[in-house]
Parts: structure tokens; sequence; C-alpha cells
């Protein structure tokens, strides 16, 4: 018996054939797929590769730039504690093996091979366990003195060396968020990371009266190269030439003389008001033209009748009451305040407290700002002023 055709059974036998858009459509969804697995497999090696933790949601670089949050975000709110430990720790973090010194650091080599400390530099220093709680003591250390400072790592013994003669306001300055996040360089760095639970700070002190910046600088170098000090990048200092400096293998030769410190003066010409530790310092931080400091570096003149600014320590100086940098220059703009100025009056209006200031000038306003906001940037603030509009929408500005 013969089957019927198919189609006389009811059955539609059709064969079926791919079309155009069905291919592209099962291309697009093969494309598809293959690209989301291989873009969580480039992410996982990317993360493995960055250390980036996605529990924490952070990096743990070296690198303040590779943050995901900033400085200021709650994963860095614990400068003691610090913002973690990388993954692979460098091999210069590593306990080189040697006999710990007086300061809590290694040695860089054995007794016989180290360098002999030079007669003229007395040994007189103080170690401070756990510095960032213990600030009072850095103060006291340092008022009055230039000092090296040695910033040790306990547990494996490296260390960071620096010097300073405004000493007090350079020690602090580590336990800043701004410094410690913004400086890339690798101590400042490290301890930026590794925070302050595990360091010991040491105090090296010279008398201002007996010892010049010179002095600190040859001091410095020599312990960057007897200690462990992994922290720091750089190894030689740099000055003239002198019979003592020429037989220490640590100092290289230059016809630049080292930085001149400017040594801020009441007008009593005996207490020290403030030290910068050089010129360039002295520009910036307070705001004036060198051309300017010319006129009164090393001169009988006085800035706003107050000021005296010599490069020399004057005898029988009271090194004991130095100012911060910021109730120095509120001194400066309290006395600048007594002598006219050339620029134009301005008011200033606080929306928020709801009051009104004057200004001898739109510096001065600005300075007020900033030790409110914490920035404040002079052009942007005249643009305001010019275009009477509000600034960080709290601040109106106009000339009087």
């Amino acid at each position: 018996m013969t089957s019927k055709p198919s189609r006389e059974r009811g059955i539609n036998c059709m064969p079926f054939y791919w079309g155009c858009n069905q291919r592209y459509v099962l291309s697009a969804y093969i494309l598809f797929i293959f690209h989301i697995f291989s873009k969580n497999k480039t992410n996982s090696k990317r993360i493995e590769r960055l250390g980036y933790n996605k529990i924490q949601k952070r990096f743990y670089s070296s690198s303040a730039r590779k943050t995901l949050k900033s400085p200021e975000s709650r994963p860095y709110a614990d400068l003691y504690k610090g913002r973690g430990k990388p993954i692979h720790e460098s091999e210069w973090v590593r306990d080189n093996g040697m006999e710990r010194s007086p300061f809590g650091a290694s040695w860089a080599k054995e007794k016989k091979d180290r360098l002999p400390l030079p007669d003229k530099y007395t040994l007189n220093y103080i170690n401070i366990s756990d510095p960032y709680n213990n600030r009072n003591l850095i103060k006291e250390a340092c008022k009055g003195n230039r000092v090296v400072y040695v910033w040790t790592y306990l547990v494996t013994g490296i260390c960071l060396v620096g010097s300073s003669s405004n000493s007090v306001e350079r020690v602090l300055s580590y336990f800043e968020k701004k410094y410690l996040f913004l400086d890339n360089r690798r101590g400042v760095q490290f301890l930026a990371d590794y925070g302050f639970k595990d360091i010991q700070l040491t105090i090296i002190y010279l008398d201002y009266h007996k010892f010049t910046m010179r002095d600190i600088k040859i001091l410095e170098a020599y312990y960057i190269n007897v200690l462990n000090s992994s922290l720091n990048t750089q190894k030689s200092v740099y000055l003239p030439p002198e019979p003592l400096e020429s037989v220490l293998p640590f100092i290289n030769i230059t016809n630049r003389d080292t930085a001149v410190p400017i040594f801020v003066y009441g007008p009593d010409l005996i207490r020290v008001l403030y030290i910068f530790n050089s010129k360039t310092t002295f520009y910036n931080e307070f705001n004036m033209h060198r051309s300017t400091l010319e006129d009164y570096l090393d001169k009988k003149n006085k800035l706003f009748d107050y000021f005296t600014f010599s490069s020399n320590l004057f005898a029988e100086s009271d090194l004991d009451n130095l100012l911060s940098l910021n109730e120095l220059i509120e001194l400066k703009n309290s006395v600048d305040n007594k002598i006219p100025s050339r620029g134009k009056e301005v008011e200033l209006k606080d929306l928020v407290l709801n009051n009104e200031l004057k200004f001898n000038s739109i510096t001065q306003a600005s300075l007020y700002i900033k030790k409110i906001e914490g920035t404040c940037d002079r052009g942007v603030l005249r643009n305001h002023m010019n275009n009477n509009t509000i600034y960080k929408k709290r601040w109106i500005i106009k000339e009087t």
C-alpha cells in the first residue's frame, strides 16, 4: 500500500531556511555573549594587576593619583592606621638583617665599613614613640634648634631621613592629609600607606647659634648613607667645596650655594617670629616679590615699620616663641591694615553668617575666605566681583 503525499495528510512539510535577518541576530547574540565573558576576564586581570580590592572599593597603590576616592573620603580618614599596605610589598621594605642603630633603624653596613661621625657634630637626639599622638613632645624637641629627623618603620628597620631649620612646621607637616596623599615621593607615600602605628620619630638637634644650615645638610646626608634609608631615593646633597666636605663621599661638589634661610624678626630684633627654609619658600608663603625682599633683607629697613628680615641669626636671639605660618600671615595682615593700601577697598558679605566685612584690597578678602573655606582663587573671586555673582554659594564681594 502506497502512502499518500504528506500534503494530502494535512502536514505542511515546507523546509526551514535561515534568512539574512535571523543569521544577523544570531551572530550578534553570540558576539554579545563573547564580549561579556572577555570583559569580565579582562577586568579581573586588571583588578589583580592594580591591586584593587573590590570589597573596600579602593586602590592599595603608592600613588595618590591612582586612588578611586579623594584623600578627604572615608577610607583615608584614619591617618594613624594609614590607607593600607600594598598587596605585594616592595623589596626595599624588607629587613636587611643588619644591627639596629640607637634610632631604631637598621644600619646600612657593618660597623667596620661605616664612616665615623665627623668630630664637630655632637650626637644629641631624642626618640619619640607614637609621634602621631605626641606632637607636643615634637614641638619641645624641635623648638629653637636645627634638626635632622628620622622616621623609622620599627617592623623592618627602614627609615626616612630629612632636615629642617624651621623644624616644627616641617616635621608636623607629615601629619597633614594634603601633604601625605598629594606628595608622590616614596617616603611620604610609605607613611600614607602604612600609617604611624609602627613608626618611631628621632629628632637629632643642633644649636642654631653654633651650627649653620650647611652643617645640618651634611649631617642629614651622613645618616642617609649610614642608615638603612630605603625611603630616601636621593642619597646625596649638593654643597660648595670646603675642606671638610671634600673628603665625604656623599657630598657632591657644586658652585651653587645651599638654600639661604630667612629669619623674620619683630620690632625688638630679639624675638624670631618665623624661619623660612629658603628664599623661594619665603616668596611663595609670605607673598613677597624677590625685588621687594632685596630692599629689606639684611638691611635696617623695616617692612610696615615692624618686620626685619635677615639671612643670619642675630646674637642673643629668642627662638623659643616661634609663630606658626598662619599666625605670621595674620600678624602681617593686621600690621598691613595700618598702612594705606594701593588696592581698592572691597566689601565682603557672608550669606551664611549674614554679616558684612570691609577689606583694604581683594587680596585681604581672599585670605579671609581661604582661612574659612580652605581655598580661595583670587582671580575667580575677582570675576565674581565684576559680574556681581555669588562666590562658593556664600560670598558676595563688591568694591566700595
